[in-house]
């Protein structure tokens, strides 16, 4: 699985506005037609956490805990920061 290829898949799941983790994990397995087994999955969600560390995905919460984090693409534009929501589609 070439790394460049699976972060440009993720990426293209990714949206302005937060998304679980798990999601955009499962949906990136989908299209590169790897199934539904744990280590694929953990493959992408590892490269999730290494986009983030690039700054090329946002993160909230434990990135660990895959159904409960969410990335977005970077940029604060549509985000009520004092409701702590993101109204970008």
């Amino acid at each position: 699985m070439d790394v460049d290829e699976l972060d440009a898949t993720i990426l293209s799941h990714a949206r302005q506005r937060w998304l679980k983790v798990a999601m955009i994990a499962a949906r990136t397995m989908q299209e590169r037609r790897l199934g539904l087994v744990d280590e694929p999955f953990d493959i992408i969600v590892a490269r999730v956490r290494g986009l983030v560390a690039q700054g090329r995905l946002v993160a909230q919460g434990d990135l660990g805990l895959p159904r409960f984090s969410e990335v977005r693409l970077p940029g604060d534009e549509g985000v009520d920061h004092a409701a702590g929501r993101d109204f970008r589609q």
